[in-house]
């Protein structure tokens, strides 16, 4: 169970809850209530507890109006301008839960983290009557005044153990209740206002607490409150929050998390690489296991299609997603919810525990929404293009398409006469994504960059197009001559691309598979693993190098497309040319049970019968090896060769 589904339980138990009535409860019970992720300021009554389940790594204070806002990075900057001397992110709030007992109220806040016992202050307010105009001012000691409230209960003393402030005390009179929580540095500012609401805004900073900063700033929260039925708590209601279409910062819980297993650093902790002196190269930032991500909901039928926006280098998880024209185009247009991962931080190249991130991100859009599987497209922006490619062509079998804005490619001297060699020019890529181009065959791709760029210069893109040009795909390949590095982001038009990915879904079966990695990618302790695609799985290879399978099954007669080139001109949102490959047509296969494959590097990979409809009888093989190879197949066969060699045969039933 989640720590703070432990909390909570907790709460519950203080309670001795027993299960509602059924005229009083919905479907859910008090453990599904607290699910493992939620969206930011929303509230649920769990049992009778009433849980607000908080926006993360919001802790920003006031809009001061000082210097120095910045957060991890130019392009993350919060709205608050108040940081930590110590005890980085001790004063967020994750969750509070709040339960009445017989005569008692018990409250318990869950907090990011928390170093010291005595670090932080907790406080609690309940108008009693829900009447602004009686009772109210000043929170003694916190620097905050709020309307109406009767009653203010404050603790100071926490569990570090379990990131938790907890205490109790006399249940007030009243049959309706108007709450207000602060967390706040002990002796220092307060930082964090609860019950703010899913409608956060981040006009003026990134991590959803424009609202929280403007109102912190002028000393008065009374916007911020959530008015609560007694008897709802009494009778042991339980009432979740609902998913609700539009623009919000969700949270989910990770199995993963990096030293000290909490929190976050302003100055971050580097990748695999170690300091590099590169631009942007690999570090991290937010170490817990709370995890936050843009999402934008569509207000359509479900399922609805998956979009990722991975965000560039410097900025975070309300990139791009937070602008209407990318929900509009994106969102709404194509009915597809858009993700943003917040990757561990504004430098994580979704690689390693980064890459972690963008899986598990997914893995929980599937979880609460209904999802369409064949309708997932991989996307990003900068650094996040990098991202998006990188995703593609090392899950292919999971995306229907693909669209990076200005991708990074892993080297900057792609195209140039300087060789690549080392991590020379590599920032924090892990991997250069133009080696595997080859294993976009079935992902119809659209790229997009700039003859300005001053950040992907124009050699690397060049390269890149050429690399697609020489491969068996289809793609789109936009030019920009006038644009710069930020000219689509800025623009807020992506009308060209996502009409280009608009009508593309997975294919549920491929006569042939192109795949090429490398254990250079995998990390064991974040349970990575590039070792599939399609039909192939458990691909392993012999030496530290590129893994090369070449596969093809006639076993399902799959027709094979027919692929024409053409160029395009536009001028949204400035002018562009395009080279355009796209399928015309096809050309019919009959049916064969043979299977073809040229493998590189390959010690042992797996074939799935059923998935290359080769089950149920013999195979016809011809396989080109370069190191000795033992192939197994998903109905107990198995073929083995003991060298270099081109190999045909029937394997039996």
């Amino acid at each position: 169970m989640a720590l703070r589904g432990l909390i909570a339980t907790t709460v519950l138990a203080l309670l001795g809850a027993v299960p509602a009535p059924a005229t009083a409860t919905a479907s859910h019970d008090p453990e599904r209530c607290h699910t493992r992720s939620w969206i930011g300021g929303s509230v649920d009554l769990c049992g009778g507890a009433l849980v607000y389940r908080d926006y993360v790594y919001d802790d920003y204070g006031a809009d001061t109006g000082a210097p120095g806002a910045e957060s991890t990075a130019p392009l993350a900057n919060p709205a608050g301008d108040q940081r930590y001397e110590q005890d980085v992110n001790s004063a967020d709030l994750v969750d509070l839960s709040i339960g009445i007992d017989s005569d008692t109220v018990h409250v318990s806040f869950e907090l990011n983290a928390l170093y010291h016992a005595d670090s932080t202050v907790a406080a609690i307010a309940i108008n009693t009557d829900n009447d602004p105009s009686t009772g109210g001012g000043e929170w003694p000691g916190l620097g905050v005044s709020s309307e109406g409230w009767d009653e203010i209960h404050k603790f100071d003393t926490g569990d570090v153990a379990h990131n938790n402030i907890s205490g109790s005390f006399p249940k007030p009179p009243g049959d309706v209740w108007r709450l207000q929580a602060v967390t706040a540095i002990n002796g220092g500012p307060v930082m964090n206002v609860a019950f703010r609401g899913t409608d956060e805004e981040t006009a003026v900073g990134t991590w959803w607490e424009d609202k929280q900063a403007a109102a912190l700033a002028t000393g008065d929260i009374s916007e911020f409150g959530h008015v609560v039925q007694v008897s709802d708590m009494t009778a042991r209601v339980t009432r979740p929050a609902e998913n609700t279409p539009g623009f919000h910062e969700r949270v989910y819980t990770s199995r993963y998390t990096l030293p000290p297993g909490e929190g976050m650093s302003y100055e971050g902790r580097f990748g695999r690489h170690g300091e590099t002196t590169q631009v942007c190269e690999q570090e991290f930032h937010f170490f817990g296991r709370y995890q936050p991500y843009g999402i934008y909901i569509p207000d359509g039928s479900e399922p609805h299609g998956m979009q990722l926006a991975l965000h560039g280098c410097s900025a975070n998880h309300a990139s791009l997603i937070d602008q209407p024209g990318m929900q509009s185009q994106f969102g709404d247009k194509l009915n597809r919810i858009i993700i943003v991962p917040l990757g561990r931080g504004p430098y994580g190249y979704y690689s390693d525990i980064s890459e972690r991130d963008v899986l598990d991100v997914m893995k929980d859009v599937e979880r609460n929404y209904s999802i369409d599987p064949d309708k997932v497209f991989s996307g990003g922006y900068s650094m996040g293009g990098y991202g998006a490619l990188r995703m593609a062509m090392l899950y292919p079998d999971r995306f229907a398409g693909m669209v990076s804005w200005v991708g990074f490619t892993g080297d900057c001297f792609n195209g140039t006469a300087q060789p690549e060699t080392g991590n020379q020019c590599a920032s924090g890529g892990i991997g250069n994504v133009m080696n595997y181009v080859r294993n976009l065959r079935h992902i119809p791709s659209a790229l997009l960059y700039m003859g300005q760029d001053e950040l992907v210069h124009t050699p690397t893109w060049v390269e890149l197009n050429r690399r697609f040009t020489n491969h068996h795909s289809p793609y789109v390949f936009y030019r920009h001559p006038t644009g710069e590095h930020f000219t689509l982001g800025v623009a807020d038009s992506w009308v060209k691309e996502s009409d280009y990915l608009a009508p593309f879904v997975r294919p549920r079966r491929v006569a042939r598979v192109t795949f090429r990695t490398r254990s250079l990618f995998d990390y064991d302790k974040y349970g990575i693993h590039h070792d599939r695609a399609y039909w192939i799985s458990r691909i392993r290879g012999h030496e530290k190098t590129f893994i090369d399978v070449g596969a093809r099954s006639l076993g399902c007669g799959i027709p094979e497309p027919r692929l024409e080139t053409s160029m395009l001109e536009g001028t949204d949102p400035v002018p562009w040319s395009a080279e355009l490959r796209k399928v015309v047509g096809t050309r019919d296969i009959p049916k064969h049970r043979r299977l073809r494959l040229k493998l590189e590097n390959v010690k042992s990979l797996r074939i799935d019968v059923d998935e290359a409809c080769l089950a149920n009888g013999p195979i016809t093989y011809k396989v080109q090896t370069s190191a000795p190879v033992t192939i197994h197949f998903s109905d107990g066969r198995t073929l083995h060769f003991n060298g270099i060699g081109r190999y045909d045969g029937k394997l039996a039933i």
